[in-house]
């Protein structure tokens, strides 16, 4: 009984509705409700699952007559792509693997974008962001936002899910702390009904976000080589757009100079005493350090525009500080898994064995003294 005191007592004191909400505002009295954040932990496992069935029928029909993933396997069919991808394949480092994770992303965020479009065309807060504090925090949460926001945070869980089966990059614990914050950030705002600046945020980042892996799919497409760099143009044009330009000196401009006095007549974000409430205050700072990460990968894209103009077409930076994962090593283990598979298939006493041991010791040896890639 003690444990459940101890329980209740703290739960009744991290609640405590000043720490939260302002002054003189109750629980009851917000219209979102903390309860519904189990929704999108239970969308989570769903959505891993509708992508995999997702990759595996369209993505793999796509990738089948589309791009050369398959051009080295002569005598596989599409129905059998489907199913090796469906069995496993998801998990695997092939090249096809690679490339349909850029297509489920395209996917998601295309259906997201103009969801998002679709139920915010009529928002006010949408053409004025000071609606997003103005009789803060009484906002109804009309079904159709409702569903965007769940959708949306069960998205990010289920990519924290995926990352354990997805091809690892080199800015993979950027990815993670990004993930983590937009989930805080989708959870803490639903909890206090910031719920009107969150979907400023979704809208305005995945924008970008269908531009960047639909340029990475053209650059797979081999019948699409020539519009690689002018959706690269797109998507950076996007990204400075609505990254650099919308989210910092609109969204967070607003946050941090017209909020608080909405928010509460004597509240100031900037007050290191912490008074409260103290969720508005961190909400804000993550979506700072949010901005700082935009930054990062601003310079990754800067790279890549380097490359551009100097090599020509442009071409994702991001594995060359992961070699392990390098579209070189990807298609030695898939060969090495072909031959293991077709051993398997030929009689023991046969001369296959010998000619596919040769051959699979041949490709690992040449990957063992290969030069490594450079680095920059």
């Amino acid at each position: 009984m003690r444990a459940v005191e101890v329980y209740r007592w703290l739960m009744s004191y991290f609640w405590h509705e000043p720490y939260w909400l302002p002054r003189n505002v109750t629980w009851p009295e917000v219209p979102s409700k903390f309860a519904d954040l189990l929704v999108p932990i239970y969308l989570a496992i769903p959505l891993v699952i509708i992508r995999i069935i997702w990759e595996s029928t369209v993505g793999v029909t796509y990738l089948y007559f589309r791009t050369n993933a398959y051009a080295s396997r002569k005598n596989i069919t599409l129905l059998g792509c489907m199913w090796e991808h469906m069995t496993g394949g998801f998990a695997s480092l092939s090249r096809a693997k690679k490339i349909l994770e850029c297509f489920w992303r395209f996917s998601y965020y295309t259906f997201a974008f103009l969801y998002g479009l679709y139920v915010m065309i009529d928002a006010s807060w949408l053409y004025d962001v000071k609606q997003c504090w103005i009789g803060y925090p009484f906002h109804p949460v009309p079904n159709t936002i409702w569903w965007y926001y769940m959708i949306e945070t069960g998205f990010y869980y289920s990519l924290l899910i995926g990352s354990y089966f997805d091809v690892r990059r080199s800015d993979f614990w950027q990815l993670m702390v990004h993930h983590v914050i937009t989930i805080f950030l989708l959870s803490s705002s639903w909890t206090i009904n910031f719920v009107r600046v969150g979907t400023l945020i979704l809208l305005s980042h995945d924008v970008s976000d269908v531009f960047l892996e639909g340029g990475k799919l053209v650059r797979y497409d081999a019948h699409n080589k020539n519009m690689t760099n002018f959706m690269f143009v797109l998507f950076f044009t996007s990204w400075v757009l609505t990254r650099l330009i919308y989210y910092p000196f609109v969204v967070i401009r607003s946050a941090v100079t017209e909020a608080a006095a909405l928010i509460q007549p004597d509240y100031v974000i900037w007050d290191m005493g912490l008074s409260p409430p103290y969720a508005p205050r961190l909400i804000v700072f993550a979506l700072i350090a949010l901005f700082f990460l935009h930054i990062f990968w601003t310079f990754i894209i800067l790279r890549i525009v380097i490359r551009t103009t100097t090599g020509g077409q442009a071409k994702d930076v991001r594995s060359d500080s992961d070699s392990d994962y390098d579209e070189e090593e990807m298609a030695r283990r898939e060969r090495t898994r072909l031959l293991k598979k077709k051993k398997n298939k030929v009689s023991p006493v046969t001369d296959h064995d010998d000619s596919d041991e040769e051959e699979e010791a041949k490709a690992d040896g040449k990957a063992r003294h290969r030069r490594a890639p450079r680095k920059e």
